[in-house]
């Protein structure tokens, strides 16, 4: 699929100490740093993902809030405006998200609950399909978006792109299921996960923003209990670099902006097919 430029990152290297540290994680404001990384790829011109990173910190006397949102869209290859898509499924995504959630709690100086943040990201997704469908008629777009505030994590995801948790308790997690042909096949175990790999069918979704047909999203929401690193990416990055090799770079314990520039040079060293986008969150 697909990749286009618009980042804001946080760099900073922190100690593993400092990433993996004990107790009261869930009791104070947690830090997030953030960094993302896109690479066209080595073998299609166009970039059809849009990438979205921003996090930042109140820290005023009546709203102490760390609060950060993250997303990758990638554009639907051999579709029409597949580019254009993507970049209007992050535009309003962001906007609504800017709209609901974001300036509320500084206007009000109130961080939102688990359910008024659910919903938010609901209506956020929804947003993203009408805005595909009368903006990009034809295109298409995945999407995974997380919202963080404080130590509260949801996410919406459609597609193939994925949304990775990773902890040194829990190590890597998968939190979305891709909307593939082949991955609905393994599920009712019709083919196994080998041959998914392979499978002339891998990319092929069955949901997408922009499909004229009823449209849902699905969304998680979990609290974080301990420091941990959210990624966000295309299939361009694990479609060619294994989830051995990401956990290996997580678990190093470095920067946002290192791990997200070894993973990007990790899928160009592997052929680089497809456009790649990466999300580096560390939340300690």
């Amino acid at each position: 699929m697909a990749d286009f430029e618009r980042k804001k990152h946080a760099k900073g290297k922190m100690s593993s100490k400092a990433r993996h540290g004990e107790g009261g994680f869930s009791e104070r404001l947690p830090l997030i740093q953030s960094h993302a990384e896109v690479s066209a790829g080595k073998v299609r011109k166009q970039n059809e993902d849009s990438v979205f990173c921003l996090n930042t910190l109140s820290l005023a006397p009546d709203l102490k809030a760390a609060f950060g949102l993250f997303i990758v869209a990638d554009g639907m290859g051999g579709h029409d405006n597949g580019e254009l898509a993507s970049s209007l499924a992050v535009q309003a995504v962001s906007s609504s998200l800017q709209q609901q959630l974001f300036t509320p709690m500084q206007q009000g100086h109130k961080v939102p609950g688990a359910e008024e943040v659910e919903q938010a990201v609901r209506a956020a997704a929804q947003a993203a399909q009408e805005a595909v469908l009368h903006g990009a008629p034809g295109g298409g777009t995945t999407l995974s978006a997380a919202v963080v505030i404080n130590n509260l994590l949801c996410f919406a995801h459609v597609g193939d792109s994925r949304i990775y948790l990773y902890s040194q308790k829990t190590g890597l997690q998968a939190l979305t299921k891709d909307h593939t042909i082949v991955r609905r096949l393994v599920d009712l175990g019709q083919i196994s996960a080998k041959d998914a790999q392979s499978n002339p069918l891998r990319n092929q979704l069955y949901r997408a923003v922009g499909q004229s047909e009823a449209f849902r999203a699905d969304l998680g929401i979990r609290e974080l209990d301990a420091a941990c690193t959210l990624l966000l990416c295309s299939d361009g990055l694990w479609g060619l670099v294994s989830e051995e090799f990401l956990l290996k770079t997580l678990e190093k314990g470095q920067s946002a902006q290192a791990s997200a520039r070894a993973l990007v040079d990790a899928a160009n060293k592997a052929g680089g097919t497809d456009n790649i986008s990466v999300i580096i969150v560390n939340i300690s």
